[in-house]
């Protein structure tokens, strides 16, 4: 039995005549009745009842259809499948990510990227707003949550570790918190869509909700900046700050009380039967230039309270 043998049998059920589809692909009548005989025989059931005026299909012939028109289907996805991961990617790549993301990790790296694959045209959407993927027509987005269900597919970039950080500046006038119950002391940098803060703890997952934050903001840098200019407490991600962190421009406090809720940092893309070549390109590159585990989780060292006015070391 041969795949175009299987083609044959579903166009005559769609037409109910097998002269018509074997018209379609130039068989003579003589020809289409053979074609049709020797694949009743390899099933041994008589697939139509025909008549001088009409093909029907038998109980063994609706059976056979049904599983024939996906097992065509699944052949045909593949070849399509296999025939796009042949060519080389090509085409205009939509991606959004938000403002610090964006300007520190992918942008730094789009030159060497352009370099491996001239035939991608880039057009990036940087800011903190959460896309709708599919709706806006992106072909990736990144983001630095936990991944809600949904039929997105998804990436694993790295982890999104994150701090409670300060400038040295304004630890040295405040002092450094030790527990959540001393943030009530302290200027707390808000991010508004981000109005709690989840600690785990020698006891468990303990919140504190920021009730007065000394300034509040929509967009990450805002309060990246606050915090080096002294503001505050604000907390950041590590792919934010683990240069600040590593050369003593912000210091992580708390550090027996790690930030929960971190979730991770994903590529996401429209969901597919298969992910087109230049989604497949960026992504691997990134990960490629990031590292197992990523550097932002690795060359940095979170400095102590005791160290405050220190240069903190860098891992090695």
């Amino acid at each position: 039995m041969r795949l175009e043998d299987l083609k044959f049998f579903i166009r005559i059920a769609e037409l109910g005549s097998m002269a018509s589809a074997g018209r379609e692909i130039g068989l003579s009548p003589s020809a289409a009745s053979t074609r049709l005989t020797g694949l009743e025989k390899v099933f041994g059931a008589q697939l139509f009842a025909r008549t001088t005026r009409k093909t029907t299909l038998t109980e063994a012939g609706r059976v056979l259809l049904e599983h024939a028109r996906a097992a065509v289907g699944e052949i045909d996805q593949a070849k399509t499948i296999l025939e796009a991961s042949n060519e080389a990617p090509r085409g205009s790549l939509r991606i959004s990510c938000n403002t610090f993301f964006g300007r520190k990790h992918i942008l730094p790296h789009l030159v060497e990227f352009r370099s491996l694959y001239p035939d991608i045209q880039l057009e990036m959407d940087i800011s903190d707003r959460m896309v709708n993927v599919v709706d806006e027509g992106y072909d990736i987005a990144v983001r630095g949550a936990p991944l809600a269900d949904s039929s997105l597919l998804a990436r694993r970039l790295g982890g999104n570790p994150r701090a409670l950080c300060a400038s040295p500046d304004y630890l040295a006038r405040k002092g450094v918190p030790s527990t959540p119950e001393d943030l009530a002391n302290h200027d707390c940098i808000s991010m508004a869509s981000v109005p709690i803060w989840y600690f785990n703890g020698p006891e468990g997952e303990t919140a504190f909700e920021l009730k007065k934050p000394v300034i509040k903001g929509d967009s990450g840098d805002l309060t990246y900046d606050a915090a080096i200019h002294g503001l505050g407490l604000s907390l950041k991600s590590l792919a934010h700050v683990w240069e600040d962190l590593r050369d003593g421009r912000l210091v992580a406090v708390m550090e027996d009380y790690s930030i929960a809720r971190t979730g991770a940092i994903w590529a996401v893309y429209p969901p597919s039967q298969f992910v087109p070549p230049k989604v497949t390109a960026f992504v691997d590159f990134l990960i490629g230039k990031y590292g197992k585990p990523p550097y932002w989780e690795t060359d940095y060292k979170l400095p102590s309270a005791a160290s405050l006015g220190e240069r903190p070391a860098r891992f090695e």
